[in-house]
């Protein structure tokens, strides 16, 4: 398998990222593979070539202790490049080479995948020296944005604690996250048979007692590995046969001096190459670190496989590698540390030899031989995954979402996606997508048409919440997640307010007669809350009686053929009926003037009692006849005294 490894910082430079890289490369050439490591040099001019190293000129950042940040534009490189067939390319960075590292990866279709190795947000401190609450939050979300676009442009994502996995997926990346554990050549650290003699050299040469309690630091000295805490546990312990010795250098070393200055047990060796510092961990007692921006913590592995007790700040890095009591310690503040270390240099030899074998027996997992096992699954599967991407043809943009032309295999079709996605993938012309998004995106696919004909909907008029899941659910068949999600979205535009479209929909009803009840009930089938329908609904008696009053007189002129009591009572239920109260009803019926009808009802009268006797002169006579028309016409409401004028009247 041909590998290109791309980082910004590389031999001779001393970190994590460097060990993990190096010692990468090394077992992939060891177990067959062509490897190549595209990294930087400290010059700005010109592109260095070391058999299969590369390096791209870059400026060095001496606060970042050894990093070069390159440009990313690099393309008279991709030529040859591509002259190296490679067959996937391994990210380790997500700057200046990282971003060089997708353009290649874009540009020549080879698979992508990255190592997330730095918590970037435990080092927003180096923009933000003021330390002000506002740069602090505006620099801890850009760096949360940052990742979720870093993370999303490649096709699997290696991450070497699950600690550093859960704050990826917190960050909203959804690509495959792998949880490998940067491997360590463990050999390197056991302790030879004449480690003791070299132990005993290394001390005389730094003025340290064979019998003095000696803890040993390995790392940056920067403000974010917390090296003032170590300092200031030991200015709580007054054993001067405590000796700390502190390997490294970095931005934060002149003030840690200064710090330490008065206490001469405290020893700085600066950096120091990397073929010495296993000598470093056999010659102590015991390690410490008070960081808690660790992805992984090779330095605590490193210092268990030396034989060496672990003290660790509490953190869920920590928790995964130091069991207390069994092969270390965790702490969380300077005070429980320096009760930690006496406990610890009073423990009887044999403690101390047990904690020893503990620590060497509980790193197992951490070989390198299980690592690159792993990461070559890894490529693997990327290279699998990535047979099955979709190739972007062309894009175009429709009203705010965006129809991709995907090609698979000589096979085409097209993909609606959102804006967002477009944006937040990385999508564009010649890009590809994998099948794991292709598949999410298709799923929203769906959302976005429908998303599209509410907005549609809403340039003609305004809807409720409600009525606009209504149309969600019997027309497109989502899910009560998706249909919430949209709604949520056109009600973050504005573009839906329940406030706002009662409103409009009581302005309708200006020119209507409807009561004050029927409003309501118009506006609770729209699915507005009783609190808006109070707020927007204005109470006034006098206006619900003026209404009540030309819905009667409505009435009166459309209720015909009736008796004036008869009339009256069906004008009465009609408002009733339309939601005025009885008490309204009541007080419009009092004041309704029917003196025009009193012509119209003897007429009425007239008609109704010759149409009853034409009905019952078939079967009644003379006064049974009499009876039932008399009876059938008071059922009807007309008074007594005009229906025996009227029955005088037939019988005449």
């Amino acid at each position: 398998m041909n590998v290109a490894l791309f980082t910004d910082t590389y031999l001779p430079d001393i970190n994590g990222v460097v060990t993990s890289v190096e010692l990468l490369r090394k077992k992939l050439a060891e177990n067959g593979h062509n490897v190549y490591v595209v990294c930087t040099h400290t010059s700005p001019l010109g592109i260095k070539r070391e058999g299969n190293i590369i390096r791209l000129p870059g400026i060095e950042i001496k606060k970042l202790y050894g990093y070069s940040i390159a440009s990313p534009a690099h393309f008279l490189l991709i030529d040859d490049l591509r002259d190296c067939h490679f067959d996937v390319i391994h990210a380790h960075t997500e700057f200046g080479v990282g971003i060089f590292a997708e353009i290649v990866a874009r540009v020549l279709n080879i698979p992508l995948v990255r190592t997330y190795h730095t918590t970037y947000e435990d080092y927003t401190h180096y923009v933000n020296p003021i330390n002000s609450k506002t740069i602090e939050k505006v620099a801890k979300k850009a760096v949360s944005s940052f990742t979720r676009l870093y993370g999303k442009s490649c096709l699997r994502l290696i991450s070497p604690s699950k600690k550093t996995a859960d704050m990826l997926v917190g960050y909203g990346i959804d690509t495959p996250i792998e949880i490998i554990p940067t491997g360590i050549e463990l050999n390197r650290f056991y302790r030879s048979p004449d480690y003791l003699d070299n132990a005993l050299k290394l001390r005389k040469n730094l003025g340290i007692a064979e019998t003095d309690s000696v803890f040993l630091y390995v790392g940056r000295l920067a403000e974010e590995k917390s090296v003032d805490m170590i300092i200031e546990a030991f200015s709580l312990i007054e054993d001067d046969s405590f000796k700390l010795v502190i390997v490294g250098g970095g931005p934060q070393e002149k003030d840690l001096q200064k710090l330490a200055a008065n206490d001469n047990r405290i020893i700085f060796t600066g950096k120091m190459p990397f073929e010495n510092v296993p000598s470093y961990y056999h010659f102590a007692d015991a390690f410490i670190s008070a960081s808690t921006s660790e992805t992984q913590g090779m330095t605590y592995i490193e210092a268990l496989a030396s034989s060496l007790a672990v003290f660790g700040r509490d953190d869920e890095v920590v928790r995964d590698i130091v069991i207390p009591g069994t092969n270390g310690y965790i702490f969380s503040s300077a005070k429980e540390l320096a009760n930690q270390l006496e406990e610890f240099a009073h423990l009887d030899i044999g403690k101390r030899k047990q904690l020893s074998a503990n620590s060497v027996s509980s790193i197992s997992e951490y070989d390198s031989d299980l690592f690159v096992e792993k990461v070559l699954a890894v490529y693997r599967d990327a290279i699998e995954a990535f047979s099955e991407c979709y190739t972007i043809k062309k894009t175009k943009l429709k009203e705010d979402s965006v129809v991709l032309t995907l090609s698979q295999k000589a096979k085409e079709e097209n993909l609606l996606v959102s804006l967002d996605d477009y944006v937040n993938l990385g999508l564009r012309s010649n890009s590809l997508i994998s099948s794991y998004d292709f598949d999410k995106l298709k799923k929203k696919e769906n959302c976005i048409r429908a998303y599209q004909a509410c907005l549609r909907k809403l340039a003609s008029r305004d809807y409720s919440i409600s009525n606009m899941k209504s149309f969600l659910l019997n027309n497109y068949g989502l899910s009560s997640e998706q249909i919430d999600s949209i709604i949520e979205k056109l009600v973050s535009l504005n573009l839906l307010d329940d406030s706002k479209y009662a409103l409009s929909r009581i302005n309708s009803f200006e020119n209507t007669l409807y009561s004050q009840k029927k409003i309501r009930n118009k506006l609770i089938k729209d699915g507005i809350s009783q609190e808006i329908i109070d707020q927007v609904i204005i109470q006034s008696d006098d206006l619900e009686l003026m209404k009540a009053r030309k819905m009667a007189e409505k009435y009166r002129l459309s209720v015909h053929n009736k008796s004036i009591r008869m009339k009256k009572q069906t004008i009465y239920n009609k408002l009733v009926a339309e939601g005025y109260s009885y008490e309204t009803a009541e007080e419009v019926m009092k004041t309704l003037d029917l003196s025009s009808d009193i012509v119209e009802e003897k007429d009425i009268l007239k008609k109704e009692a010759y149409k009853l006797k034409k009905k019952y002169e078939k079967k009644y006579q003379s006064s049974e006849l009499r009876n039932r028309i008399f009876m059938a016409l008071q059922r009807k409401g007309f008074p007594v005294d005009s229906i025996y004028a009227i029955i005088n009247e037939m019988e005449d």
